[in-house]
């Protein structure tokens, strides 16, 4: 995969903490970025081969850490595109209640539920409280998904 000389610089930019192994070199989205040999690979793919081998086609690298800069080969899973993305921490900038899965339903005024999955959106009631709400997206959520570990905690 690289020469000796390639994976001093690579690892001379890694800061390990305790627990994530942080990026300290250039990063796109928060993810870092490494030249190994002509190539401009992410940081975590080469980290992981590194430990683990390769990257089977088709397949994501999952951070369990949610940390994009994280390079530790133990806070990384394999996953599969819908696994990955069921894993995501937190909702979108554009989500005005900050609760993935729960908006205003504007003909009510009450909190929607909502989960999709698989691209098929699954309806988890209406609420008045937003509690309520987020705790029937979270059990929707628990029942389709396999990989959504903040919602197991």
């Amino acid at each position: 995969m690289a020469n000796l000389s390639e994976l001093d610089r690579f690892w001379a930019k890694v800061h390990k903490a305790e627990t994530c192994w942080v990026w300290q070199g250039a990063t796109t989205d928060g993810y870092g970025r490494a030249w190994i040999g002509q190539k401009l690979l992410r940081a975590h793919r080469v980290s992981f081969e590194l430990a683990h081998g390769p990257i089977p086609d088709g397949m994501f690298l999952d951070h369990i850490c949610y940390n994009r800069s994280c390079v530790n080969p133990d806070h990384l899973r394999l996953a599969t595109p819908k696994q990955n993305v069921e894993n995501r921490t937190g909702a979108r900038a554009s989500n005005r209640s900050g609760v993935v899965g729960v908006f205003r339903h504007r003909q009510s005024g009450k909190w929607q539920a909502r989960v999709v999955h698989n691209g098929h959106a699954y309806h988890a009631g209406l609420h008045a409280d937003m509690a309520d709400a987020e705790a029937a997206v979270v059990a929707k959520r628990n029942e389709l998904f396999t990989h959504n570990d903040l919602d197991r905690v």
